[in-house]
């Protein structure tokens, strides 16, 4: 993993395009998260672009992801998420979804080519690292061949009862930052009575228990909030938990994941 990319991220999907949110970004930077994670399709860039252009760029990183329909605009996708970003540049930009094999048959040929254009935002200086979201382990066989580029990161929907075991330790043998997106399962994981349990013990929240899970297992946590006292908590993750207790939240199961496949996905192209 890059020494200097954070160990958590703020993540900003269903925040609208306001001045709310523009109000909500500038409290995260505030409370300390240095990882400001959006994407096109959100609908929120210019709102978060408000915030961002108002703080220093020194150790923060921005990052973004090019949406399905864009795969034949890539650098015009870019540069309008540039725009509405108001960056010079963005540190990290990701392609949001692999090309379902339910819907193209030639899905490796079309995520090698949407690839082989991201390397040339890399080259042409405006964005400084690229990456992928939502690939499986198949799909990330068929892409690396034709990368003169890695992938600095996937990321996956990853928590308690979707553990994604052997696709992260594939991601960490091919040298691949794991994010994970839904950590907390959109807040559904923090009424579950083994996390409770877990908590009580630790005098740790709920969510301080998942999120130091993720980090002691080497994933980069993408969390939300719009609370300021939250947001601090959340990055308040000097504990350790045992191996049995990272083992039993690990193994833990029948507690739901979003259904979004990749390789059978047809909500969207």
């Amino acid at each position: 993993m890059k020494s200097d990319l954070p160990s958590i991220g703020f993540g900003t999907w269903k925040l609208e395009n306001t001045a709310d949110t523009a109000e909500i970004i500038r409290n995260a930077l505030q409370a300390g998260y240095r990882l400001i994670d959006t994407a096109s399709v959100y609908g929120n860039e210019e709102a978060i672009g408000s915030a961002i252009a108002e703080a220093s760029r020194s150790g923060l990183w921005v990052s973004g992801k090019l949406w399905n329909e864009d795969r034949n605009r890539v650098e015009e996708a870019c540069e309008k998420t540039i725009q509405n970003l108001k960056c010079d540049y963005l540190d990290l930009y990701l392609m949001h979804w692999p090309a379902s094999k339910a819907l193209h048959p030639d899905w490796a040929e079309i995520n090698a080519s949407v690839w082989a254009r991201m390397e040339s935002l890399v080259q042409a200086g405006i964005v400084r690292y690229i990456g992928v979201s939502n690939f499986n382990q198949t799909q990330l066989e068929a892409l690396l061949p034709h990368c003169s580029v890695f992938p600095l990161v996937n990321q996956i929907e990853l928590h308690p009862g979707w553990p994604q075991i052997e696709l992260t330790e594939y991601c960490r043998r091919s040298g691949i930052a794991v994010q994970a997106w839904s950590p907390l399962r959109s807040g559904k994981l923090l009424r579950k009575k083994e996390l409770i349990s877990l908590a009580e013990h630790y005098g740790r929240t709920p969510a301080q228990i998942i999120l130091r899970w993720c980090v002691q297992r080497g994933v980069i946590p993408i969390v939300k909030s719009t609370n300021p006292q939250r947001m601090r908590s959340n990055l308040d993750l000097d504990f350790s938990l045992s191996e049995a207790d990272m083992n039993d939240l690990t193994s833990l199961s029948n507690l739901g994941w979003s259904g979004l496949d990749s390789e059978t996905l047809t909500l969207f192209g």
